[in-house]
């Protein structure tokens, strides 16, 4: 048993406790004074029909007897739940919207038809009623699947293209507004469009292919970080990790080529790395520079790093956020066939032919859809299978200077020797990713979640006050070791 821990509580409020009947008076009042969406129906009943106390214990003790990786309990029948969730089209058809939540900036009126259409779109996306065009998407619970319908709904209406990570850059209608006037866009036929094209001031936008500013206005006084995305390219799983390291350092993140439109992904790791740099460089000209990678994109990060130095610029911080080997060790004869032994004596003699037909319905099945049902196209299994032919082929260079990895907490599978751990997707786990070997001048930090929740909330967190006391140490340092006379830092190192 991992990540479980028990606390006494010493004011019981829920768990069987009687509820406080102020408190209930209170929710029913407040639910009878406005109309309940088709969701907060079905929560409604659903929680009368929820585990009642008495039932609890045994219900506990059933889900550690389970030896299945992830145990749901739920007094409700399973395929109806299933059925439930999957019948959206009450929730899609529905005219109950949401009311605007509170937020910092207060409601202001569409101006023009391009905001009001793109109003429209969010009201219909997000759920909510009564939009501002000062109103932050993010703010609004905005994520990245309703981005990737808002933007399709852009380019059906105006015929402009936009990166998913324009949001970014224009995170309110009004500034969308602004982007989709300078690109010249109008829908067919709408003269008032096109002459809110005409109209909308259309400040000039620095644009990048790779390059995302993830803060308004890009940041403050701070040396840049620049974060590489992991496997898939897409930075939107990194806004969290963005805001929390702070608006006072400037935070770029680094998109694949090829996640939108009809460009070719890269085809090495070298030159990924060159045109990054490229683009860093119109932000910032020179060193010192910090860079960092989430998963995969700490190989190009790496790359990043090594080009750097190559031209005598100074690589000051290096950070991979659980980072594999470009190429991992392969499993050895005798460790395969352990495997195979500790998943026979765990679930008996019928594991040989449920392996066979897991492995048939792998190969035959096809679960990859590039394209939404809006028309917009997503080259995720493009994208994957460059990073994979890209980073199999690259040759790790060895890199003298800092190097801070951060990863979860490490659970195998299998033990496959004493201290030998091997993960679900068999591969070997090691304390430092087996990084050491090319970076000697390592350090590890453990931080809480797994793999893909380490850069979501909660657990981000905690990663990123890890990442800025990295960062601002980094920047002490080299501020020390360039404006610090010798004598003094002689002094101080005594």
């Amino acid at each position: 048993i991992i990540d479980f821990s028990i606390h006494r509580i010493e004011n019981v409020t829920e768990f069987g406790a009687k509820p406080d009947l102020n408190t209930v008076q209170a929710i029913e009042l407040d639910l009878s004074q406005r109309p309940l969406s088709p969701a907060e129906e079905r929560l409604s009943h659903n929680l009368t029909q929820g585990i009642r106390a008495m039932e609890g214990a045994a219900l506990f003790l059933q889900s550690l007897n389970s030896d299945q990786p992830q145990v749901i309990l739920s007094s409700l029948e399973l395929n109806a739940l299933i059925a439930q969730a999957g019948n959206t089209d009450e929730t899609e058809n529905s005219d109950q919207k949401f009311q605007r939540p509170e937020l910092n900036s207060d409601y202001v009126a569409p101006e023009n038809a391009i905001e009001t259409r793109l109003a429209g779109f969010w009201q219909e996306l997000l759920g909510i009623d009564q939009i501002g065009v000062e109103d932050n998407f993010f703010d609004l619970g905005g994520h990245s699947l309703i981005a990737v319908r808002l933007i399709a709904k852009a380019r059906k209406s105006w015929q402009v293209d936009f990166p998913i990570s324009v949001l970014f850059e224009a995170p309110t209608i009004r500034k969308f507004a602004e982007l989709v006037a300078a690109r010249g866009g109008a829908s067919d036929g709408d003269d008032d469009a096109e002459s809110d094209a005409r109209t909308i001031p259309a400040k000039p936008e620095r644009r990048f292919t790779y390059l995302v500013p993830m803060h308004s206005g890009e940041g403050g006084p701070k040396t840049p970080f620049f974060l590489v995305a992991g496997m898939f390219g897409n930075v939107l799983n990194l806004r969290h990790l963005a805001h929390l390291v702070g608006t006072d350092r400037p935070f770029y993140g680094l998109q694949a080529r090829g996640l939108y439109g009809d460009e070719e992904p890269h085809h090495s790791v070298t030159a990924t790395a060159r045109d990054y740099i490229t683009e860093m460089r119109q932000v910032q000209p020179t060193g010192p520079y910090m860079i960092g990678g989430f998963s995969g994109g700490g190989i190009t990060a790496l790359e990043i790093a090594c080009q750097l130095k190559a031209v005598g610029e100074n690589v000051i911080a290096l950070v991979m956020l659980d980072t594999p080997l470009p190429v991992r060790p392969a499993l050895s004869r005798r460790d395969r066939i352990m495997i195979n032994w500790l998943n026979l004596k765990k679930q008996g003699i019928g594991y040989g032919a449920r392996q066979r037909l897991e492995w048939e319905q792998r190969k035959w099945s096809n679960t990859t859809d590039e394209n939404s049902g809006d028309g917009i196209h997503f080259h995720d299994a493009a994208i994957e299978m460059a990073f994979l032919e890209n980073t199999s082929a690259y040759q790790v260079v060895p890199w003298s200077g800092p190097l801070s990895l951060f990863r979860p907490p490490q659970s195998g599978k299998w033990e496959v020797a004493p201290g030998r751990l091997v993960d679900k997707h068999r591969h070997y786990l090691f304390p430092d990713n087996a990084w050491t070997q090319y970076a000697p001048d390592i350090n590890v930090y453990e931080v809480p979640g797994d793999h893909d929740s380490m850069v979501l909330e909660p657990n981000v967190r905690v990663l990123a006050r890890r990442i800025k006391g990295v960062l601002e140490a980094a920047e002490q340092q080299f501020v020390f070791s360039h404006r610090v006379p010798d004598t003094l830092k002689s002094q101080a190192a005594e």
